[in-house]
């Protein structure tokens, strides 16, 4: 979400807070309330309630004005009737599942960026710590080297990762507080474990005058093992998936249309089912495997 998006977000946020605000405080929802913090939509849980019960209350005021129309149109044309029911009936089941269905995603939404977010900390995190482990040997304090992670010629190249070191750089210039304090709330509010764990050792290390730059460098090599161990993984399903398609996607097709040709003979011409195999059912598994390569690239940000 950019910042123009954020901007309407907000807006449309706060207005429907005028509509439903008091409904809305009155609905404690503490999983809704840890994942908007966690995914960095920055708005307060009532305001992101009070979004979801307009939309419900959009999409429940349309459905019931399509019934009105259609309640007047019954009674202006009698001989339609049936049908005019038949419709009736096909829109309110439409506008019950489109309100389940838009209010499960919109609760979850935060819980699904915060997941994405987590993904993309912990894919920039081993090359981070690389960069912050040269500055540290450099000689350059650990107070400057979290404080340049927020900048934005860093964050051009780790976006999601520098909005999570910005955090820090405005509890300690906007708000006062003490390093070991912003990094302790960073830790807590955080969407991925591993960077958690990375700043709460970063903060004992601070406090505990220990050596920085030994840390940092261990930190280093691990990571990058780590991610070592992730491409390997990622490979490793690569190779399975292309057995899979090779042996499901493909052969299996192929030999129900060589069965439908050696039984022709007996049962006559197959035509209708090889023309479907091979124009329906091979394109549909192809498409199915490139969406699921795609959301594994996706992931690994191959």
């Amino acid at each position: 979400m950019n910042s123009d998006q954020k901007f309407l977000f907000s807006r449309a946020a706060a207005f429907s807070y005028r509509l439903f605000g008091k409904a809305a405080e009155k609905i404690k929802l503490p999983f809704l309330s840890r994942n908007l913090k966690k995914s960095r939509l920055y708005i307060p849980a009532v305001l992101y309630q009070s979004f979801i019960l307009s939309v419900l209350f959009l999409i429940a005021l349309i459905g019931i004005l399509m019934e009105i129309s259609l309640f007047f149109l019954a009674l202006s044309n009698r001989a339609a009737e049936e049908q005019i029911k038949k419709s009736a009936v096909l829109i309110c089941i439409v506008t019950v599942l489109l309100i389940m269905s838009t209010g499960a995603f919109l609760f979850f939404l935060p819980y699904f960026k915060a997941c994405d977010l987590k993904i993309k900390i912990e894919q920039q995190l081993p090359f981070a710590v690389n960069y912050m482990a040269a500055m540290s040997i450099a000689g350059v304090p650990i107070e400057n080297i979290f404080h340049s992670m927020s900048q934005r010629r860093i964050r051009s190249v780790y976006k999601e990762l520098s909005d999570e070191m910005k955090t820090i750089a405005v509890q300690v210039n906007y708000f006062g507080k003490e390093y070991p304090s912003a990094l302790q709330k960073l830790s807590e509010e955080t969407t991925s474990p591993m960077f958690a764990v990375f700043i709460l050792n970063s903060k004992n290390t601070m406090i505990s005058g220990g050596s920085f730059q030994k840390f940092i460098v261990s930190k280093k090599h691990e990571y990058q093992s780590l991610a070592v161990q992730r491409k390997d993984k990622y490979f490793q399903t690569l190779e399975m998936l292309s057995e899979i398609y090779i042996t499901v996607f493909l052969a299996m097709p192929l030999f129900f249309m060589i069965l439908f040709y050696t039984m022709t003979p007996l049962s006559g011409p197959q035509t209708g089912q090889m023309t479907a195999l091979a124009y329906h059912l091979v394109p549909f598994l192809g498409v199915i495997f490139l969406l699921i390569l795609e959301i594994i690239n996706e992931k690994e940000d191959v």
